[in-house]
């Protein structure tokens, strides 16, 4: 077992954790996943990566040494069963829980399979910590600010206490997995802290996410293998955007001090509009490549406004790092890469 500075409260925050600790990251193979996997190695720690059929990542930001280090477990959410299994075969100190759905668009079209995976897939994971009387364990749950739902704009940015209101298959099976894990950790059961992340976005995010499918498109015209054109949906809407690796960050910080059964926003607290940053990126690309709207790229619902206040996450310690350019930057470079 690892060895703790200090002990554990279930109902304050917790100290900060000496190497060693046995961590389970759910969803590991995934974009956030793997960056938090690179943070916690990094850190020294036993990682067992949660991912459907127990494979590695075959692709993704992982270096092969990465990969090697990750003991990787069958872990599907939709399964009671099979989160037991690798609760068990883990026996963890910590869970990042990061497995989801997570495109409001698809959730649109298999909202019942949105709702498994969210929110039955949260309550599958701590139920099993609990069966397997983990209820010491702490877990970080990665939720979305799209539970907000609209705010006007006068009454952003939005503080955590602010009643949710979503819009969309996808955050209404987000905000069922946080009464979820903070009723569990409530009545006995394993220590939750909530993430409300804000956009994000980084290196070996997927193409079907707007950010990075910019920079796929841009990447394709510097190759000469599509016309100067970049295809665009929504340019209009203002964003609260982190780099990826900030993010994990916060979600370490957060399983080290954050309250247990408390929400935190996990953003940087300024909104950018996404037509500036489209703009950024074709200056950085040098590509000079001309905008086109398409119809097709527009969300069934689209939030005009959303930027979060960030102060409870930097009262415990965290900043943010890395600026939104040489984040659009690394996003370029990757894609070019792929």
């Amino acid at each position: 077992m690892p060895t703790w500075r200090g002990s554990r409260s279930r109902s304050g925050r917790t100290p900060a954790w000496a190497e060693g600790v046995r961590i389970l990251v759910t969803g590991a193979g995934g974009f956030v996943g793997q960056h938090l996997i690179r943070e916690l190695l990094a850190a020294n720690h036993s990682v067992f990566g949660g991912t459907q059929d127990g494979a590695s990542p075959a692709a993704g930001v992982l270096a092969a040494a990465e990969v090697e280090r990750v003991c990787w477990l069958p872990m599907d959410v939709t399964s009671g069963e099979s989160v037991a299994a690798a609760v068990s075969r883990a026996h963890p100190d910590c869970v990042y829980h990061l497995a989801g759905q997570s495109s409001v668009a698809l959730s649109f079209e298999h909202p019942l399979d949105t709702w498994e995976v969210n929110a039955t897939g949260t309550l599958h994971l701590v139920w099993a910590l609990r069966e397997a009387q983990l209820c010491g364990a702490r877990v970080l749950l990665a939720s979305s600010s799209d539970v907000y739902g609209p705010v006007p704009e006068e009454e952003q940015p939005i503080r955590e206490a602010r009643p949710l209101n979503p819009t969309s298959p996808y955050a209404a099976s987000k905000a069922a997995a946080e009464m979820v894990a903070r009723q569990a950790s409530g009545s006995g059961g394993p220590a939750v802290v909530v993430a409300r992340s804000f956009v994000h976005t980084g290196p070996g995010q997927d193409g079907r996410f707007a950010i990075p499918s910019f920079a796929h498109q841009l990447a394709g015209v510097r190759a000469g293998r599509c016309e100067p054109t970049l295809r665009v949906g929504n340019l209009a809407v203002r964003r609260d955007v982190l780099d990826v690796r900030d993010v994990v960050r916060a979600y370490v910080c957060l399983v080290g001090r954050g309250e247990a059964g408390e929400v935190y926003n996990v953003c940087s607290g300024e909104a950018h509009e996404l037509r500036a940053m489209v703009e950024e990126m074709i200056e950085l690309s040098g590509t000079g490549a001309r905008i086109e709207v398409d119809p097709e790229r527009f969300r069934p619902v689209d939030l005009p406004l959303l930027v979060g206040d960030g102060s409870r996450l930097r009262a415990l310690g965290w900043e943010p790092r890395i600026p939104l350019r040489r984040t659009l930057g690394d996003l370029l470079a990757d894609a070019e890469r792929r």
